[in-house]
């Protein structure tokens, strides 16, 4: 039995244009119900043009909003919405968690990428991914674009490629990258797996069973890792493929199950491991 929603209850909206994809109230509120927590995560459905407005109001003028989880188009645009973004956050110039800190500041932080490469470890346990000597793609630039192609990066890959049609914003989002990771070799790249060791599609591409693949799979090599950060389909075409050639392939969820601790600790509730939601997926 559900627990009741009352005048107490923490609310956290998730919000997105579309926001029918989105996976968090699901699992927030099954781990919610399990450990007797009086809170729930609900999806709004905003366009990008009152977007801004509505993070003011919720966060300054609602009480029992306790945070915001930020989905597609809204992440990058989340950053001149908030008080105070994250460094990360603005290295990536996107935000995907929104809460208030000690002193009551808006402070948006970007998480996206640090699940993305906690579940690449995961993914990797047998044999650990080689950041030193990888070579990585990274398809898109939108806000998970920027926060995978930022943690892989920050965690010593070697070399990060950047594609995207708007060939402007990546570059700006290569700049930030060389110039905070000198050590990583971050460049411009095209959408063909060949040669990489990471593939990583972070377009909306797939997010519909007739959609055209994100990136060319042709010559991918069989020790390639490719991945897909959506979460509307779970085995999405690029991966169906993926997976047929021989490679190993990690779903969009799994992002998502190694930063839904990231966000609690976020929104006040530290030290809960990912394996509490991974408990959940069949809820």
């Amino acid at each position: 039995m559900s627990l009741p929603i009352s005048g107490t209850t923490r609310i956290f909206p998730v919000i997105g244009w579309p926001v029918e994809q989105v996976k968090a109230p699901a699992l927030f509120n099954a781990y919610f119900e399990r450990h007797g927590i009086d809170a729930r995560v609900i999806p709004l459905k905003i366009a990008p043009q009152d977007y801004a407005a509505a993070v003011r109001m919720l966060m300054t003028s609602m009480e029992n909003v306790g945070g915001i989880f930020v989905s597609i188009p809204h992440k990058p645009m989340s950053v001149g919405a908030v008080d105070r973004p994250t460094r990360r956050a603005l290295l990536a110039g996107a935000c995907n968690a929104i809460y208030k800190d000690a002193e009551g500041a808006i402070v948006g932080d970007l998480i996206d990428g640090e699940g993305f490469v906690r579940a690449l470890d995961r993914t990797c346990l047998e044999a650990p991914f080689d950041y030193a000597n990888a070579r990585a793609l990274v398809v898109g630039t939108g806000g998970v674009g920027c926060a995978v192609a930022a943690s892989l990066a920050a965690r010593g890959v070697r070399h990060v490629a950047i594609c995207d049609v708007r060939t402007e914003q990546a570059e700006q989002l290569r700049r930030r990258l060389q110039d905070a990771f000198p050590a990583t070799d971050v460049g411009l790249g095209a959408p063909h797996a060949a040669g990489y060791d990471l593939v990583v599609n972070a377009t909306p591409l797939g997010m519909h069973a007739d959609d055209p693949q994100p990136l060319s799979l042709e010559g991918v090599g069989t020790h390639c890792i490719v991945a897909d950060c959506g979460m509307k389909i779970e085995y999405t075409r690029l991966l169906r493929d993926a997976s047929a050639r021989g490679c190993r392939i990690q779903f969009g969820k799994e992002m998502m199950i190694e930063q839904s601790p990231l966000y609690l600790e976020l929104f006040g509730w530290p030290g809960v491991s990912a394996d509490a939601f991974r408990a959940l997926e069949a809820l």
